[in-house]
């Protein structure tokens, strides 16, 4: 089999999951009330002086009611972190974004030009990434990450102008790269 052949199989392959998981996902049961567990409970408030379409103004508030720290990744990767990491890692670059707009997260790049936070697929992300959501009841089809440093993500789900965090992620597992 030849190169072509083989990328050809594999991006088949990649496709024929994709299109499986897709039809999996479009059977859970939607309704047309609010898609995310985190703003069930909030109060509805009107944002005076903004742009009601565009949240980009609006500055970076976090939330870390609930997050999804309960068991282990397959890899062994535990949901958890240590209070050492909230304090290092978590809490600092949070605060950093909370000095922040919006548009001026969106906007920080990497050296290479690309977006380091930004709003993903759900069905970019692993497949046990997926199931989680599933399995805790979330079925926006975005999720939002900040990138904390070379490897470390944080994920969860922006609501408005607030993230709530769901996992950090400090080897980059649940969107691997090559």
């Amino acid at each position: 089999m030849t190169k072509r052949e083989a990328r050809l199989a594999r991006e088949h392959k990649k496709l024929a999951q994709q299109e499986l998981k897709s039809a999996r996902l479009r059977a859970e049961p939607r309704d047309h009330e609010v898609r995310s567990e985190y703003a069930k409970d909030r109060p509805k408030a009107v944002r005076v002086g903004v742009n009601p379409g565009s949240i980009y103004n609006l500055t970076v508030t976090w939330s870390c009611e609930s997050p999804d720290i309960e068991g282990a990744w397959d890899s062994g990767t535990p949901r958890a972190w240590t209070d050492e990491c909230w304090n290092e890692t978590i809490l600092p670059k949070l605060s950093e974004f909370a000095k922040l707009r919006w548009h001026e997260v969106e906007a920080q790049t990497s050296d290479t030009g690309h977006r380091m936070h930004h709003p993903m697929e759900v069905a970019s992300i692993t497949e046990e990434a997926q199931y989680r959501l599933v399995e805790l009841k979330h079925s926006a089809d975005t999720i939002y990450r900040f990138r904390l440093g070379n490897l470390p993500r944080l994920w969860g789900f922006r609501i408005v102008g607030e993230f709530h965090v769901l996992w950090y992620d400090p080897k980059h597992e649940i969107y691997p790269v090559d």
